[in-house]
């Protein structure tokens, strides 16, 4: 329940501060989107994990406020939509695969430096924080009469770090490296842990469109 309420607030604030950031000299509001770049392939002695895909968009808030040198530092946030699919094989002899996609609400709040002056058509930029998700649709796996279905957890939480360039002071492209720090699963069969409940980590092409 907690986790709960501190997702729900930081979305809430997330929101307010697209109103009240006017403040800042250096804010700005756009679109961004990620598309996940590795393909793993997890099997168990149970279960296979294959052709992982994932994608995120939505809005995103930028304030730069703080000069350092000949760069800036500030914060970033966004409120993403992600959809993960994946196909998963059962291997106790029973045929089929099953197409599971889990919708999250995801919520990044990075400290995000750039280099190099303002002026110029090109810039380094550099952002690192922690994210929660919030499941607002997930599949279940049906694993027949053996064991209880595996159902996606509510929420997420981890870290992710992103290096990249912004190009005519309005589109950043760059990668984002993501490591997840809670199981995505819950289930009372241990043996489940794997592979699914791996702390997993990946990595994500974005870009932002600033307005």
């Amino acid at each position: 329940m907690k986790t709960k309420t501190i997702c729900k607030t930081g979305m809430v604030l997330l929101l307010l501060s697209m109103l009240n950031f006017s403040a800042f000299s250096q804010v700005r509001f756009g679109i961004k989107a990620d598309v996940g770049l590795n393909n793993p392939e997890l099997r168990s002695s149970a279960l296979a994990v294959e052709n992982l895909t994932s994608y995120s968009i939505g809005p995103s808030l930028e304030a730069m406020f703080l000069p350092v040198g000949l760069g800036s530092l500030g914060i970033e946030t966004s409120l993403l939509y992600n959809d993960s699919r994946m196909t998963v094989a059962r291997l106790s002899g029973e045929t089929g695969d099953s197409e599971v996609s889990n919708r999250y609400l995801m919520l990044p709040v990075n400290a995000k430096v750039k280099f190099g002056p303002g002026l110029l058509p090109i810039q380094l930029f550099a952002a690192a924080g922690p994210y929660l998700g919030y499941l607002i649709q997930g599949d279940k796996i049906d694993l027949g009469q053996t064991v209880e279905n595996l159902k996606a957890k509510q929420f997420q939480a981890g870290v992710n770090l992103g290096i990249g360039l912004e190009l005519l002071r309005f589109l950043q492209v760059g990668v984002n490296y993501r490591a997840q720090l809670t199981d995505n699963y819950s289930t009372d069969e241990p043996n489940w842990s794997d592979p699914l409940n791996g702390k997993t980590e990946s990595w994500n092409i974005f870009a932002t469109i600033y307005f």
